[in-house]
């Protein structure tokens, strides 16, 4: 009984690490199950598809491309010649006073309407408008030819501003050194004639400035509008006219002939006298 009660227990010890066994290999012979995948991110093929990235400001990169405004950053003179084909050149320069007084003032014009009209007129459009100014342009005529050419003063500015700030520190500077000179010492003539050239060369230098400043803020735009060549038409004499050069040259054969009859007269009363003599000498 006691040998049975012992080998009972001995079964029970051996089962449980059987089962831990069995349940270790179950583990390793078991692959890993992966996660189920959302049906939103499979493709037809089966194949997984990355799921989008929901844009947000910290995430966003921007525009890939930014151009440079190169117009602000250079100092350029737009110089301009247009032509263009016109049906109306009343209608167009109408409308051309009212492109002008939109967008920058005129220099120049010049207009005929006669036979074959034309115009031309020299304008100065805001360089901040020009692009629409020129869309506006078209508007007003059949385009024919355009000639656009730009004047860089971007290296000229720089050189005048440093030239200005250049004869600023100077003028400080020849201040500053007139005041440490003792007044026995100083010769006023040169320390004013340094003065005055230092001033003259700050005024001239932002003289120039201004100058570029204005050339590059406002185009210039020579424009020219012509008209269809006509056709030759046919032209009707004035028949009225005929009639009238006539009479005047009737008028004018009376007019010489009264002045010829007095000279008639004398010549013919000479003549029949002479004739008289001439007669009375043959019958002697």
């Amino acid at each position: 009984m006691i040998l049975f009660l012992i080998l009972s227990c001995g079964k029970n010890a051996e089962q449980p690490s059987e089962t831990q066994e069995e349940s270790f290999a179950s583990r390793k012979a078991s692959p890993v199950v992966s996660p189920v995948t959302d049906e939103s991110t499979l493709s037809i093929s089966g194949e997984s598809t990355p799921i989008p990235i929901e844009q947000k400001p910290e995430n966003q990169l921007g525009k890939v491309f930014s151009p440079i405004n190169t117009s602000k950053e250079r100092l350029l003179e737009y110089n301009i010649q247009l032509s263009y084909h016109c049906n109306d050149l009343i209608k167009t320069r109408k409308e051309l006073l009212v492109f002008i007084s939109k967008y920058g003032y005129l220099e120049s014009s010049s207009a005929v309407n006669s036979t074959s009209p034309f115009m031309t007129a020299k304008i100065h459009v805001s360089a901040n408008a020009l692009y629409d100014a020129l869309q506006d342009l078209d508007k007003l005529g059949l385009l024919l030819s355009e000639d656009i050419s730009t004047t860089d003063h971007t290296e000229v500015m720089v050189w005048q501003k440093r030239k200005a700030s250049r004869e600023t520190v100077r003028q400080r500077r020849r201040n500053l050194a007139s005041g440490q000179i003792t007044a026995g010492a100083k010769n006023w003539q040169q320390v004013e004639d340094s003065v005055s050239n230092s001033e003259d060369q700050l005024d001239l230098a932002e003289q120039e400035t201004w100058k570029i400043t204005d050339r590059v803020k406002w185009a210039t735009i020579n424009v020219s509008y012509t008209t269809p060549t006509p056709s030759d038409a046919i032209q009707i004499p004035a028949y009225k006219n005929a009639f009238i050069g006539l009479l005047n040259l009737f008028l004018e054969l009376t007019y010489y002939l009264i002045w010829i009859l007095p000279c008639l007269a004398v010549f013919a009363t000479i003549g029949y006298y002479l004739n008289q003599l001439y007669s009375r000498y043959r019958k002697k």
